[in-house]
């Protein structure tokens, strides 16, 4: 092999192994970016902190530091993160070091992933961590209170001032112990008295208790005696009782006298409750009755009870219906109902973009609309007549003036066909009425499906509506009313 090729290998073999030298030092990746997502957040010092620092969480490195750059006072720092690593929206960043002399890194907590995503553009909040410079000032603080407390120490009880108040801090506590000792001695006398009269009055108790529950007994004993003296007066008593019930009696037989008379016509209100006038006029409020019950046997009481699911806010509107019909061709209609009525919104984010022009980052603010769910409880009140299979309404309609047409075919009008239109009043968001349009199909006794297309002329709420219901006539509701009708 020629003296060229040799030179040549080394040499290439050189070039490889500082290479390889060089990735392992500044520990590059290749690739690496391609699998990183870059967020940036700002600090206000980050003394310390280098280019391509680490980012770890739970001390397990993420990603790296890309650009630190001085922004309105504030350090921004930009870090790329392994797109593996999921960040919520309440992540925080901090400033952390390994040891106390090691080097310093960002700590990332990645938050909870109940709260959502994070957003994207949004710079990551920052906390302050615990530093060596502020562990060192904390120190510093707490050596010059030591300081401070120990010079006042020694301006209190250093010099000969302050043994002598030393002294006369033991002199008053060695008095205090003798008064304590003298007193202890004086009261010793009196304190044995108190024991005495104690176990004294303990012994008289244990005396004069039997003979308190012999005078109890004595007490019974003349109790019985007082009411073997009193026998005569309490059968007086009794006798008393006996004169009240008779006198009662008497009453009754006076009661049954008066009501004799009556039944023979005799006195004003025997004329009164005997008088044929009298009786014709009661007839005749009976038949009034009579006829007004007839009235209501005669009306018809329809139940409606629905529930239909809002396709585009995913929410349900919930009714209860009443026809109330005097005749088979035009009725009342009440309606209450749970409506999820649809609202506009507005959002406003800050952001951060990058100026075409002189390249800094800049601030914008970005508004956006959407629709939300504003739930109401209404209310409906319509007269309805029936042409036909045509049925024509008019008069409040979910809180709103309104009125709409219906056909109803097959037996038992088992499908029904419908459109409603009311809330008239024009908004910005909703320029145009409210139109619903309403298909049903009685598939079985009282029970329906019903589907639908509700704000068909606002294009922001128009959603499609499909449900089911039952319908049925309460005979039970029509005595219920009956009986309110005879109580008047």
């Amino acid at each position: 092999m020629k003296l060229e090729t040799k030179v040549g290998l080394f040499f290439t073999g050189a070039i490889v192994l500082t290479g390889v030298l060089i990735f392992r030092t500044e520990k590059l990746e290749f690739g690496g970016k391609r699998n990183q997502s870059e967020r940036f957040t700002f600090f206000d010092q980050v003394a310390g902190l280098n280019l391509q620092s680490a980012v770890r969480i739970a001390g397990v490195k993420v990603g790296d530091v890309r650009t630190i750059a001085l922004e309105k006072g504030k350090a921004r720092v930009l870090v790329g993160i392994s797109n593996d690593v999921p960040i919520y929206a309440d992540a925080t960043v901090s400033l952390g070091s390994i040891g106390i002399l090691g080097e310093k890194f960002v700590d990332l907590d990645p938050g909870h992933s109940a709260k959502g995503p994070f957003p994207e553009g949004a710079p990551l909040p920052s906390k302050a961590g615990v530093s060596l410079d502020n562990l060192m000032e904390t120190l510093s603080d707490i050596g010059k209170n030591v300081k401070g407390v120990t010079q006042a120490l020694n301006e209190s009880m250093g010099g000969e001032q302050g043994r002598q108040k030393l002294d006369e801090i033991v002199d008053n506590i060695r008095v205090l112990t003798a008064e304590f000792r003298s007193m202890a001695q004086e009261n010793h006398g009196a304190i044995n008295n108190t024991m005495a009269n104690v176990e004294a009055l303990s012994n008289d108790l244990r005396d004069k208790l039997p003979k308190l529950a012999q005078q109890f007994e004595s007490v019974g004993k003349n109790l019985n005696a007082i009411l073997e003296e009193n026998r005569p007066e309490l059968k007086g008593v009794m006798g008393d009782a006996r004169k009240l019930a008779q006198s009662f009696q008497g009453t009754a037989d006076n009661l049954k006298t008066l009501t004799d008379r009556i039944n023979r016509g005799e006195g004003t209100i025997g004329k009164l409750l005997n008088d044929e006038t009298t009786v014709k006029k009661l007839n005749e409020a009976v038949d009034n009755v009579n006829n007004m019950l007839g009235g209501f046997n005669k009306m018809d009481f329809r139940l409606d009870m629905n529930a239909a699911q809002w396709d585009k806010r995913k929410d349900s509107r919930v009714g209860l219906d009443l026809e109330i019909a005097p005749r088979p061709d035009y009725w009342y209609a009440l309606g209450i109902g749970s409506t999820p009525d649809g609202k506009i919104s507005e959002s406003l984010r800050t952001t951060t973009q990058l100026d075409p022009v002189t390249g800094q980052p800049v601030t914008v603010l970005e508004r956006s609309q959407f629709v939300t769910t504003d739930r109401a409880f209404t209310a409906s009140a319509q007269f309805a007549k029936r042409i036909g299979a045509a049925v024509f309404s008019a008069g409040i309609v979910e809180g709103k003036g309104g009125g709409g047409l219906e056909l109803r075919t097959l037996e038992g009008d088992r499908l029904r066909l419908g459109l409603l239109a009311y809330d008239f009043s024009k908004r910005e968001d909703k320029p145009n009425p409210r139109y619903r349009f309403t298909t049903s199909y009685q598939f079985w006794k009282g029970a329906y499906v019903q589907a639908g297309v509700q704000d068909i002329g606002n294009k922001d709420f128009r959603t499609v509506f499909f449900g089911g219901g039952l319908r049925w006539k309460d005979d039970d509701l029509k005595k219920m009313i009956g009986l309110a009708g005879v109580g008047k």
